[in-house]
């Protein structure tokens, strides 16, 4: 599917019609694929790690990354397609996973804090929060980009 040009006219001096043709940025396509090829990667790894799932813990933020991962694949479908809701659909995306990552990381922090003390705990939260922190820069940097570069390509 090749970008749709966009046609633009005004009226010359001489009332000949001046007509700009600009064809829409590659940048949508581009990052909808790279967040198809992460939501798939996030989605495969995922599926490998369900035999070790054992626990409520494990169920839940397994099941919550695996719904933000192909939400996140979704988002990139829609961008592909230039799609401005495809930006908002991986902010929705990347929403989950922090809910996600904030969910496992404070629980091993509290039961790091059990085992090993309280600054284990604290040591583990603070890594976690960070972690979740990058990720979700990372992620919104893609989705946001085509939005940032030219949002008049997106419908």
């Amino acid at each position: 599917m090749q970008p749709e040009a966009q046609v633009m006219g005004q009226v010359a001096p001489m009332g000949q019609q001046v007509i700009v043709v600009r064809e829409k940025s590659g940048g949508p396509k581009v990052f909808g694929m790279l967040a198809i090829l992460l939501g798939g990667l996030s989605i495969l790894m995922e599926a490998l790690a369900i035999g070790e799932w054992d626990g409520g813990l494990w169920i839940a933020t397994g099941a919550l990354d695996i719904i933000s991962s192909g939400l996140f694949i979704y988002a990139g479908v829609l961008l592909f397609q230039y799609q401005k809701k495809g930006v908002w659909m991986g902010f929705g995306a990347i929403g989950v996973s922090v809910l996600s990552g904030l969910l496992f990381w404070l629980v091993v922090a509290a039961e790091a804090s059990d085992e090993l003390g309280d600054d284990a705990g604290g040591f583990f939260a603070s890594l976690g929060i960070a972690l979740v922190g990058i990720q979700a820069i990372c992620c919104s940097i893609i989705v946001a980009l085509p939005l940032m570069m030219n949002g008049a390509d997106l419908d």
